[in-house]
C-alpha cells in the first residue's frame, strides 16, 4: 500500500461545498486504491511548499495536493527536483495544470490514476532565478490588469469599471525581447522566401524589438482563467512558449480572449510566436510583470525553463478506469491562410 501526504487548503472550494466536504470521498476512493493517505492542512505558519518538503524527509511515497492550480503551485515548489513525485486531484474552479496533464476531473478516476498511472518528469518556469512558475507569465496589459481582477473577483464589483477605462486606455507598449538563440531558429513559423535581408538578419541575431499590447511566456497551454493562450506549448519539451500580441485594437484582442475562453480557439496571425529554454524582455518604461497571476514587480526580467524539474504522476491510458478527457478546447493550432503566413513584421516592428 502506497503512503502518501495528502494536501488541502481547509478554505478553498466552492462556496456551497469546501474542498474538506470532499475529504470523505476522497479518502475512501484512496483506500479502494490501495493508498494510504496522511492528511495536512494548508496553514498561515507554514508554507505548502514546506509541508511538502517535510513529506519527503519523513519518506512518504508521494505528495497529493487536493485543490485548484493555486493550492497546486504552492505545493510543487516544494518539490523540485525532488525523488518522489506529486500526485493531483484537481478540485479547483480552474484546474490548468491537471488539464495540462489531461487528468481526469471526476474524484474517484483521478484517485486511481495515483494508484496505476505512471511518473512523468515536467519542465517549471523560473522568473528572475527565484520565481517559480508552472502556468504562465505575462508583461503588459494582463500584469497590468491582474490586481485589479482579483479585486473584482473578491466581491469589488465597482472595480470593474475602473478595469475597463484601463484595458481601454492602455498603449502598446516597445519592448526588447532576448532570446538564447537566433530568432530564425526560436520562431515557430518560417519566414517567408521574399523577405531576405530579415531571414538573413534573423539567423543570426538573438533580440526583437517589439512594440506590443502584452507578451505571453507559457509554460504549457493553459493560463488563467483555463484560456489558451499557447495552444502549441509542451510541458516537457525544457523550451518556454513566448507569444507577442502585435497589432491588436482593443476590440479584436478582447474577441480573441472571449474566443478562446469558450472552445473557440483560432490562430492569429497578429500573435508571433518564439520558442526558447530563456528569455530576456527589457523595456524603457515600467511594465508589469505577474507570474501564474501573481505581480512581482517590473521589468527587466529574464525568465528560463526548468527541464524536467517536477516529477508529477500522470494517466497510464491503459488503465481500465481512465477514459481521456473530451478537451472542448484543445491546445491545437489551426493553420494560417497562405495571406496570413506572407503577414510577417519586420524585425524593428
Amino acid at each position: 500500500m502506497k503512503r502518501v501526504r495528502l494536501i488541502m487548503n481547509p478554505i478553498s472550494g466552492e462556496a456551497e461545498q469546501p474542498n474538506p466536504m470532499k475529504l470523505p470521498e476522497i479518502i475512501a476512493a484512496l483506500d479502494d486504491a490501495e493508498i494510504r493517505a496522511d492528511l495536512a492542512f494548508t496553514e498561515p505558519d507554514e508554507s505548502p511548499a514546506q509541508i511538502a518538503q517535510r513529506a519527503v524527509q519523513e519518506g512518504y511515497d508521494m505528495v497529493v495536493v487536493g485543490g485548484g492550480d493555486g493550492t497546486v503551485g504552492e505545493v510543487a515548489k516544494g518539490l523540485i527536483n525532488a525523488p518522489i513525485p506529486l500526485g493531483i486531484l484537481p478540485i479547483g474552479t480552474y484546474n490548468n495544470i491537471a488539464r495540462s496533464l489531461n487528468l481526469p476531473n471526476d474524484l474517484i478516476e483521478a484517485c486511481h490514476v495515483l494508484a496505476q498511472g505512471q511518473m512523468k518528469s515536467i519542465d517549471v518556469g523560473q522568473a528572475n532565478g527565484e520565481h517559480l512558475f508552472f502556468e504562465a507569465a505575462g508583461v503588459g496589459l494582463d500584469a497590468a490588469l491582474f490586481p485589479l481582477g482579483e479585486e473584482i473577483k473578491g466581491g469589488r464589483w465597482g472595480r470593474m469599471l475602473q478595469a475597463f477605462q484601463l484595458a481601454m486606455g492602455y498603449q502598446p507598449q516597445l519592448m526588447q525581447i532576448q532570446f538564447d538563440r537566433p530568432v530564425a531558429e526560436a520562431r515557430d513559423r518560417p519566414i517567408p522566401r521574399r523577405r531576405f535581408l530579415y531571414r538573413r538578419q534573423a539567423a543570426v541575431q538573438c533580440n526583437l524589438r517589439r512594440s506590443a499590447l502584452l507578451v505571453v511566456i507559457a509554460n504549457g497551454p493553459y493560463y488563467g482563467s483555463s484560456f489558451t493562450v499557447a495552444p502549441n506549448a509542451v510541458i516537457d519539451d525544457g523550451l518556454l512558449t513566448i507569444s507577442i500580441y502585435r497589432n491588436f485594437s482593443k476590440w479584436e484582442l478582447l474577441r480573441h480572449f472571449w474566443s478562446i475562453s469558450r472552445g473557440q480557439y483560432h490562430y492569429s496571425p497578429k500573435i508571433e510566436t518564439y520558442h526558447a529554454a530563456e528569455v530576456r524582455i527589457t523595456s524603457e518604461v515600467k511594465l508589469p510583470i505577474h507570474i501564474d497571476g501573481q505581480p512581482i514587480g517590473e521589468l527587466p526580467a529574464t525568465l528560463r525553463i526548468l527541464k524536467h524539474a517536477l516529477r508529477v504522476v500522470v494517466p497510464d491510458e491503459t488503465t481500465p478506469t481512465y477514459k481521456r478527457q473530451d478537451d472542448p478546447n484543445p491546445p491545437i493550432v489551426l493553420p494560417a491562410s497562405k495571406a496570413e503566413e506572407a503577414d510577417t513584421p519586420s524585425e524593428t516592428s
